[in-house]
């Protein structure tokens, strides 16, 4: 196979799936006080399953910004945890909440230490959610959509108040030293869920004041919404969430990756990659190869970081991601 580059980087954003590699189960880690020294276990051994170039630091949940703001979330044997109250679905004006991180999220910074010390080596990516999407799983999504109609002061206020919070936590990254980027996982800052205008009013809006937050600490910030960008109703849009000054965009499933890079045009990286769904789901050996080399080969002339389409969770199949990851690393002349 041909390489453009000599070397195209590997991040994985796996966020409970390396339970799955050391066979735990989700309320092992999800403790009351939050197991870190399991949750920096499970995130080792996925790296050491695949041999990636970049983690997250933690079994990661949207349970830290759920229970902080009084929220309720279940927790199943070996899924996923999912939020059952959302904190300020019925709230008509901003509480009071401290934006300081506690309970299971003080120990989801603990696991992002400890995985700094245990891999040194490679680079430790904090994941927080952009702005409609954190807002989203403290509201819920119906009152979020209510408010953007009728409540538009109350919804800025609830999402700079969630934001605050999300700061907090990076802050307490920055004085560990244990992390190298922030990546802002927004799958409800999505121009096909909410129209073109919501996503400019809200989404872009605030990405700008988080990435010129997040830059005056020094770290590079990843923005990776849902939606199609390479339409025509949407490259406006598109070229106004660079203008951010983000300095990566991982584009979802859909999207015409040459396109994307196009309007890019070298303003900041490029990250993306294979399908979760249905590729990883339940492709075959030759499907997940071709699909992995098919964005490698699209991509590889751009600065260029090879991720599959979204999260990784639990229950997706360990044998296939990997074989996207092998090859990735054949691509790239190494053997894991």
């Amino acid at each position: 196979m041909k390489k453009e580059h000599e070397y195209v980087p590997m991040f994985l954003r796996d966020l409970t799936l390396g339970l799955d590699v050391i066979n735990a189960r989700t309320t092992d880690v999800y403790t009351k006080e939050y197991d870190h020294k399991l949750s920096a276990t499970a995130v080792k051994a996925f790296r050491d399953h695949c041999g990636q170039d970049a983690v997250v630091g933690c079994i990661h949940s949207l349970a830290f910004n759920v229970e902080a703001f009084g929220g309720i979330v279940k927790y199943p044997e070996y899924g996923i945890p999912i939020p059952v109250k959302h904190p300020l679905e019925n709230v008509t004006e901003i509480p009071d909440i401290s934006s300081e991180p506690s309970g299971k999220a003080k120990g989801a910074i603990r696991s992002y230490s400890l995985v700094r010390e245990m891999m040194p080596d490679v680079a430790v990516v904090a994941n927080i959610e952009g702005p409609l999407t954190k807002t989203g799983t403290i509201t819920g999504i119906d009152t979020m959509i209510m408010h953007m109609e009728s409540e538009k002061k109350l919804l800025n206020d609830i999402i700079s108040l969630c934001l605050d919070h999300s700061y907090s936590f990076l802050e307490h990254l920055d004085a560990d030293g244990s992390m190298d980027c922030v990546f802002l996982a927004s799958a409800t800052d999505n121009p096909d869920m909410f129209g073109c205008d919501i996503y400019k009013e809200f989404s872009t809006e605030h990405l700008k004041r988080m990435t010129t937050r997040i830059h005056k600490m020094g770290y590079p910030v990843i923005f990776h919404p849902h939606g199609v960008f390479t339409t025509p109703s949407t490259e406006k849009i598109f070229d106004e969430t660079i203008r951010t000054d983000i300095d990566g965009f991982q584009f979802a499933e859909e999207n015409d990756p040459s396109k994307i890079i196009s309007m890019i045009d070298g303003r900041c990286s490029v990250l993306g990659g294979t399908d979760v769904v249905p590729t990883l789901l339940n492709g075959s050996c030759d499907e997940i190869e071709n699909e992995t080399m098919r964005y490698i080969n699209t991509c590889s002339n751009a600065n260029y970081v090879f991720m599959c389409s979204c999260s990784l969770h639990r229950a997706t199949s360990l044998n296939n991601i990997k074989i996207m990851s092998d090859t990735v690393h054949r691509y790239n002349g190494r053997v894991i």
